[in-house]
């Protein structure tokens, strides 16, 4: 005999329609109950796509490891900026500034920006980087060290497009005491993809460094006598966290170049003038005499004014930072497309 949730939906249909019919207390519990029936049934029936389940994976996963680390990428654009490393001596003294200036919400400037933009974009980097896998695999049978490391410089290249403007938006706000709607006004104006080739190079390179580290470094730890012990999520999460470290510190000198690119300039006016401007329907003067607009003329302007030492401002924080939140993003991103593999909501192939 067939469970009672197996019911044909026909049938739990009729019995509620002729129950509909009857009055009292008892009969408003049998069709409140059938309901309940009807819902759980037809929440079987229905498809998810595996585009949305990436989504949301990706953006629970994203969201965790972006806001643990967010307080040190805001210490970190503070130092990258020319003005901050005039200010402060180290992110110690930057973050003491920061807390007495602004108190502990002052380090969550902007973050709202980041975790909205952490969806479509750890969608596009984990979802390209296992496609791409998958498909090198595929085509020879195993997976050559030069093809893990294709697969994730093309997976940071992917992500360009939506990060690129969030990293415009947030660098403005950590680095200026313009609100939101100062900023979105002054960077539609043409400059959302204002440093897009130094986020380019910076986004590329940190991802084909960290993915292949991550995947041998799973194995290596999973396979080990001092960490086989540790259950799978804590193996990714040490996995992750210690592949981001190389990867973040190597890509620095890219970083640097994107937020001097990016950061927000006022010239002669501070940020209270600027925002009565604004108010006026003025438009905030962003000065154009020391913005260049591409990658390689920056890297010459900092060469000239600064030395090579600037290209590693803030390579301590930058690693910081990115130590807690890929190893928190890597790791929870495959506990949960391990757990949705195990419902069937996805297919068996996808892998980081």
């Amino acid at each position: 005999r067939k469970p009672f949730l197996a019911l044909h939906s026909e049938v739990i249909l009729s019995i509620a329609t002729m129950l509909a019919y009857h009055e009292g207390r008892l009969a408003l519990r049998f069709r409140l109950f059938l309901i309940c029936i009807l819902i759980v049934k037809i929440s079987h029936a229905l498809f998810v796509p595996e585009v949305l389940t990436h989504t949301a994976i990706g953006a629970i996963a994203g969201s965790a490891g972006a806001l643990a680390a967010y307080p040190m990428d805001y210490v970190k654009s503070q130092l990258q900026t020319e003005k901050g490393r005039q200010k402060y001596k180290d992110g110690f003294d930057a973050a003491r500034d920061i807390l007495q200036q602004g108190g502990p919400l002052a380090f969550y400037r902007g973050c709202w920006v980041n975790v909205i933009g952490v969806a479509p974009e750890k969608t596009i980097k984990l979802g390209v980087n296992g496609f791409m896998r998958t498909a090198i695999q595929s085509h020879f049978g195993y997976l050559p060290l030069m093809g893990e490391v294709l697969a994730g410089g093309l997976a940071g290249m992917s992500q360009v497009a939506v990060t690129n403007p969030l990293e415009v938006v947030k660098v403005r706000m950590q680095t200026s005491e313009f609100e939101f709607k100062e900023i979105w006004q002054q960077a539609v104006q043409g400059e959302l993809y204002e440093g897009a080739d130094a986020c380019l190079v910076r986004d590329s390179l940190f991802s084909a460094i960290l993915f292949p580290l991550y995947a041998h470094m799973q194995l290596a730890m999973a396979s080990s006598a001092v960490f086989g012990s540790l259950s799978h999520f804590w193996v990714n999460l040490l996995a992750g966290s210690l592949a981001a470290f190389p990867a973040a510190f190597l890509a620095t000198p890219a970083d640097v170049i994107k937020t001097r690119m990016q950061q927000c300039r006022e010239m002669g006016l501070n940020s209270e003038e600027c925002a009565l401007v604004l108010a006026d329907g003025n438009t905030v003067v962003i000065d154009d005499i020391t913005k260049k607009n591409n990658f390689v003329d920056m890297t010459r302007e900092i060469l000239a004014n600064g030395g090579s030492d600037v290209f590693f401002s803030g390579w301590l924080e930058r690693v910081v930072r990115s130590v807690p939140q890929f190893g928190v993003t890597l790791a929870l991103f495959d506990v949960l497309t391990q757990q949705c593999i195990a419902h069937g909501w996805l297919s068996a192939t996808t892998s980081v």
